[in-house]
């Protein structure tokens, strides 16, 4: 009995990542047809995951159709053959999250060697669905210049969405819809969170109510449903973004990163003067203390070939910033009326390290300090 209890344990684990990937899943369909165009059934084709080895096979049907569903964004070998015709294949196919991708292939008679390679491809229009949205690819993600390592300044580039304050996920409206209404899911799993009802929320990304968190570093790829969407989506009435993390492949591929941005690279901020009423700057102060490093790296690769594989990565944050604020306080000879009870509130007027601004101000009763 307890054994049984593992084995069903197992099975439900196993199929727990099939399950949450259904909507980021993608499917390829098409039809096989011969030199007269006419439909082939009983045709075997065969969709192969360039990373990991996978294989899927199916076979057309009685009007030469084939539809295979459940499919990871990755690069995909794709063929077709049947007894009595030369072999057709697709290669390097790209499948993006959320893709439904359509392929027909032709046979000719054994005897005529044909290979097709698609180099690259032009943007697959989608006709399967009414929805509006966008695939921000593997490429874009590593290669976009992207402020703080923001997941979401991606998310800006679907159609319908807006930036209504900082541009991080909290502040990300898609179609007019409020922003308390988007969705994240991970690989299939609920990552935002209902508002005022989760106090385990984290601040990453800035202002963001997300229950999962996950570095650039991670993301493979992933799509944003701007609206129309069809009912398999859920939870909220506003954007719905589909993550898909990376998993290691048959190749061991790693990274090393680190930004830094410091106050020695900018230029002064314009709150670190003291300006005229025509802003014209009046006197110069130190320019605002900026120091950030964001590190890192990741690894993967296979455990088992075509069978099992690893992936990890780590991201440190460090940030140490200042601000400069800019106050009239009482001058020097200004303290000297004071009476004691306050003279001894002096040192709560300045901070320590503060220092006065010469010839910022006209009034003897007062010191500009920064």
């Amino acid at each position: 009995m307890r054994l049984f209890r593992w084995v069903v344990a197992a099975l439900i684990l196993a199929l727990l990542p099939t399950l949450a990937l259904a909507q980021s899943d993608g499917r390829i369909v098409g039809s096989v047809r011969d030199s007269s165009n006419a439909f082939i059934p009983g045709a075997t084709v065969t969709i192969r995951n360039v990373r990991t080895g996978d294989e899927r096979l199916v076979v057309t049907d009685g009007k030469g159709k084939f539809a295979v569903t459940g499919l990871r964004p990755s690069t995909y070998t794709i063929s077709a053959e049947l007894d009595g015709f030369a072999k057709v294949e697709y290669s390097e196919i790209n499948l993006a999250v959320g893709q439904e991708l359509a392929l027909d292939f032709e046979f000719r008679p054994a005897g005529v060697q044909e290979n097709v390679t698609v180099v690259a491809t032009a943007p697959v229009l989608d006709v399967s669905s009414a929805r509006v949205g966008a695939n921000v690819t593997e490429r874009e993600v590593q290669n976009l210049p992207v402020n703080g390592r923001q997941m979401s300044q991606l998310m800006l580039q679907a159609p319908g969405s807006q930036n209504a304050g900082t541009g991080t996920w909290n502040d990300v409206r898609f179609s007019g819809q409020a922003n308390q209404q988007n969705v994240i899911k991970f690989d299939g799993v609920e990552g935002s969170a209902i508002i005022d009802a989760s106090p385990g929320n984290i601040g990453g990304q800035n202002a963001s109510p997300f229950k999962l968190q996950a570095s650039l570093e991670n993301v493979q790829e992933f799509r944003v449903e701007s609206s129309g969407y069809a009912a398999e989506f859920g939870t909220g009435t506003g954007g719905q973004v589909s993550v898909v993390t990376k998993s290691g492949g048959n190749a061991y591929r790693g990274s090393l990163f680190e930004y830094v941005r410091s106050d020695r690279m900018d230029a002064r901020n314009y709150f670190d003067a003291i300006r005229n009423t025509d802003g014209t700057v009046q006197s110069a102060g130190p320019k605002s203390s900026l120091k950030q490093n964001q590190f890192g790296g990741s690894i993967g690769g296979p455990i088992l070939k075509n069978r099992a594989f690893f992936f990890g990565s780590y991201e440190g944050y460090r940030l140490d910033a200042g601000k400069n604020f800019v106050e009239a306080v009482p001058s020097a000879a200004a303290w000297t009326r004071a009476v004691p009870a306050i003279a001894a509130l002096r040192s709560g007027f300045t901070a320590p390290g503060a220092i006065r601004i010469q010839g910022a101000s006209t009034n003897p009763d007062l010191d500009i300090m920064q």
